[in-house]
């Protein structure tokens, strides 16, 4: 189903509006979002020129809140459902259950934001920016490494702060050794933590929702509400401040360098290190 719907993201037949990019119908004599004439010639051609940028979404701050609404709901649909898969697995029931979640809730995140936002768009890698970065590949690499340091280094300051004030409910949650497979089977929990996770929240945080907040609210207060609905989704009372370092972080990074890329591997890199660290019993 996750490679059904990357491959749909990457193809539209759908007829669009050139002025604005919406759907139409064959039917349809005016553009329901910009008003303008619509005629047959306009489903052969792009909303955007393939060889130019643009920091136009066809997706509003009510697509959006739908989009967040909806994937709240298949969040804890997800989060009933996986309890019953453990069972089929006893001997490593929970890192069968983080498995299976991590799937589940990509395949969700692809169709929020297929059904939300790039689904109105002829362009959606271009759209989400799963295109190169527009700084160079060094400097990309030295602001997704900064990026990276300074998430790490905020969790590890605010685990330090809440430790030495006693405040137990806002203590991170350990990672759990049993989430990880035993053995070789390992590049399973790497696989999905390491690389679904990152991929499907970067597409449905940064790629759908601070897309679309950065044209009409600015990148400052974008990323700053972006981060705090990334840091709000994780649901732990713990993980809610460090995660919002972290995607300030990450929409910094975005901003900065124009591309989706950079923030996955970013948050790859953390995941992975995190995964290793409890592997290796620190």
């Amino acid at each position: 189903m996750v490679v059904w719907l990357l491959a749909t993201l990457m193809t539209n037949p759908q007829p669009h509006c050139i002025n604005c990019g919406l759907l139409y119908g064959k039917g349809d004599l005016c553009c329901t979002g910009c008003g303008a004439p619509l005629h047959d010639a306009q489903a052969e051609q792009p909303p955007f020129p393939p060889d130019t940028d643009t920091d136009q979404v066809p997706w509003t701050v009510g697509h959006i809140t739908a989009g967040l609404f909806l994937f709240l709901a298949l969040l804890f649909a997800v989060a009933l459902s996986v309890p019953a898969i453990g069972p089929l697995y006893r001997a490593h029931e929970t890192a069968l259950e983080a498995w299976v979640a991590v799937h589940l809730l990509a395949a969700c995140a692809l169709c929020v934001v297929w059904l939300m936002g790039v689904r109105r768009t002829a362009s959606p890698l271009r759209a989400l920016r799963l295109t190169r970065p527009a700084t160079p590949v060094p400097l990309t690499a030295l602001l997704a490494v900064a990026a990276l340091t300074f998430s790490i280094l905020a969790t590890f300051a605010y685990g330090f702060v809440v430790d030495r004030l006693g405040l137990e409910v806002l203590q991170p949650p350990e990672i759990e050794a049993e989430i990880l497979f035993p053995g070789a089977a390992i590049l399973l929990t790497l696989e999905a933590l390491a690389v679904v996770t990152p991929l499907s929240e970067e597409l449905m945080f940064r790629g759908f929702v601070l897309r679309g907040l950065l044209e009409r609210i600015g990148p400052g207060p974008a990323v700053v509400a972006t981060a705090l609905v990334f840091g709000a989704f994780h649901l732990d009372a713990g993980t809610i401040i460090p995660i919002f370092f972290t995607g300030l972080a990450l929409g910094w990074l975005y901003v900065k360098t124009g591309s989706l890329w950079p923030c996955i591997a970013a948050h790859a890199g953390q995941n992975a290190l995190a995964l290793l660290a409890v592997r290796a019993g620190l």
